[in-house]
């Protein structure tokens, strides 16, 4: 690990800087994903740490085209219904049109609050152009994030049916095998991931977006292409909660027509600025092909509803 680290490092050092592509090509021609987590305040008092972010996002980020969640938006149970509705009407200032989000480990400890308040299933996808986002929550109160086989077996159905499409899944914790340091710590990772690790050998997705690490990207890297899954560009949008050891961090997805690359920008809301040497270019399976943006929802079992994703 350390090693890879010193390589990553000298990568970078090599690197130039990238920025959000606004000054090239035709505007419609991109599609931009605005990833978090762990926005998760445990009081009033931080609720800043979100707000810094959101004001960023207005201030200086445009055209984001949908944002994804990846587990984490509330603390505690108890009031867990209040903290929601302050997420929502913060969200709401950020004028995205489109928000995909996903139950943590702190989701599950009320399950039912968080659907009351998000009002989307605990797993479920989405189509965009040709891109697909598989999104599974944390399913049981433990230690580990817990994903049902019902489940698995879902999304393993859609990777495999999939395969001409831009495939992205979304979780709270990362797989075993995704190279991540936080993979190293049981409670950080997914259970049972070897049935996910198995499937992607023979059926990869593009990208694998988890959260829950809130160390931030100056201590460890949060981008990994291990070589057993060279399809598969892992990161950790975690965290946007400030803390001693986590700035208020989110990641910026890019992807340009016809183009095979997808751009991933890390982005640090207190200095409003995208962080040098802290970036990834990931060659794709499939070029992006730009179609209307509208995203469609997918239910396990039943048909998609187009638009209507807010709660």
């Amino acid at each position: 690990m350390a090693l890879a680290g010193v390589l990553f490092l000298v990568a970078a050092a090599c690197h130039t800087p990238a920025k959000l592509q606004t000054d090239t090509g035709k505007p419609g021609d991109v599609l931009r994903i605005w990833a978090h987590s762990d926005i998760q305040p445990v009081d009033e008092k931080e609720f800043f740490h979100y707000e810094t972010a959101i004001d960023d996002v207005v201030r200086n980020l445009p055209r984001i085209d949908l944002a994804l969640i990846a587990g984490d938006i509330v603390y505690a149970k108890k009031d867990a219904d209040r903290f929601y509705r302050w997420f929502l009407d913060t969200r709401a200032k950020a004028r995205i049109p489109y928000w995909f989000e996903i139950a943590g480990n702190h989701e599950a400890r009320d399950l039912g609050a968080y659907q009351r308040n998000i009002g989307k299933p605990l797993h479920y996808a989405v189509t965009v152009d040709n891109i697909l986002i598989i999104m599974m929550s944390d399913e049981k109160r433990t230690p580990q994030s817990e994903i049902s086989q019902a489940t698995f077996e879902w999304w393993k159905g859609l990777v495999a049916a999939n395969q001409d499409k831009i495939l992205i899944t979304v979780t709270h914790a990362c797989l075993a095998g995704s190279g991540l340091a936080s993979a190293l710590f049981p409670t950080m990772r997914l259970a049972s991931s070897g049935r996910f690790e198995r499937a992607l050998k023979e059926h990869p997705v593009d990208l694998w977006i988890s959260g829950h690490n809130h160390l931030t990207s100056s201590i460890i890297s949060k981008f990994s292409r291990p070589s057993a899954f060279p399809h598969t560009l892992f990161v950790e949008v975690a965290s946007i909660h400030l803390t001693a050891l986590s700035g208020i961090e989110s990641y910026i997805f890019e992807f340009r027509d016809g183009s095979t690359d997808c751009l991933v920008l890390t982005r640090d809301h207190q200095s409003a600025r995208f962080r040098p040497f802290r970036e990834m270019t990931h060659r794709l399976r499939v070029p992006y092909r730009k179609g209307d943006g509208t995203p469609e929802i997918l239910l396990p079992g039943r048909h998609g509803m187009r638009g209507g994703v807010e709660p």
